[in-house]
């Protein structure tokens, strides 16, 4: 297990715990920090690949009641080229993640100038929180840009600089400290409204030497699934109700998956019931987790 994901030789990605902010409507400011996800190589997850579940490099277990947001770690004297796409759609521009940067509607984040990504950029100024949504119910972003899409996961792509673009001034030592596809079962939707620039690239689309381009898959799987892929229980996570009730953000019953219920009986697990007409992504279970 591991919390911070080397991509290429200057560049690192650490996914972030947050809370979920209220789908209301309303725009909040950037969601504190709740700790580094942990992030499960494919190789050292004795029981995967099952053919049941997702192919990709990294596994991420994540709880309903979390978000996450991506944050970028690389020497400020060196910048990137960041490319990330849920479901293989650009965050940044609802098109398909394609092979190449572009600068007229710009499809790369310019890193370190983008210390972090909080969601899906849907206004000037917003971004919708990135969090996790089941396949299948067309709320996540591949499903709603791309219908019939069922790829799941999430694409890092990272660029680097062309060769001799930037010097590493010489008062500065590298010491290691950084500037601060099978049947998948969730992909990445958007939330809750955040405020959150996106900032243009100050370089220019010719420094980036695009054919050194790195690319790792992440697939994030709800915690009962991640179980049954590894054999052992998602670790617990520190987003808890008091957590949410210190931000002063509603907390919601579909949130609590880990807890236990009670059974029913057999009678009445026959019920009918009548179809509940909400479908925000609030209160959509995530497939796999018992919901109470």
């Amino acid at each position: 297990m591991i919390e911070t994901l080397p991509i290429g030789d200057h560049f690192s990605l650490v996914l972030q715990r947050t809370l979920r902010v209220p789908n209301d409507g309303g725009t909040y400011p950037l969601p504190p920090g709740l700790g580094a996800f942990p992030i499960y190589p494919r190789l050292h997850i004795p029981r995967a690949v099952s053919a049941d579940f997702p192919e990709a490099d990294y596994y991420v277990p994540m709880y309903q009641a979390e978000a996450l947001w991506f944050r970028f770690e690389l020497p400020r004297w060196l910048p990137h080229a960041v490319q990330i796409a849920a479901g293989g759609i650009n965050v940044l521009t609802g098109e398909k993640l394609g092979d190449r940067l572009t600068a007229d509607a710009q499809n790369y984040l310019c890193c370190p100038a983008q210390p972090w990504l909080d969601g899906i950029r849907t206004a000037p100024g917003v971004v919708s929180q990135f969090v996790a949504a089941p396949l299948g119910l067309g709320m996540t972003l591949e499903e709603q840009m791309a219908p019939g899409s069922a790829e799941g996961g999430v694409t890092v792509r990272v660029i680097p600089p062309k060769p001799g673009r930037f010097e590493k001034p010489e008062e500065l030592e590298w010491s290691g400290a950084f500037y601060s596809r099978k049947k998948p079962q969730l992909g990445l939707g958007g939330g809750g409204r955040i405020a959150q620039k996106i900032y243009p690239d100050p370089h220019g689309l010719d420094t980036w030497d695009q054919a050194r381009a790195r690319e790792i898959r992440i697939q994030v799987l709800n915690s009962v699934d991640f179980a049954k892929l590894t054999g052992f229980a998602a670790p617990a996570t520190p987003v808890t109700v008091d957590e949410y009730a210190r931000h002063k953000l509603p907390w919601f019953r579909l949130y609590d998956e880990a807890e236990e219920d009670l059974g029913v009986t057999e009678a009445l697990a026959r019920l009918k019931t009548v179809a509940n007409d909400d479908r925000s992504l609030a209160w959509l279970p995530v497939l796999g987790i018992k919901n109470t």
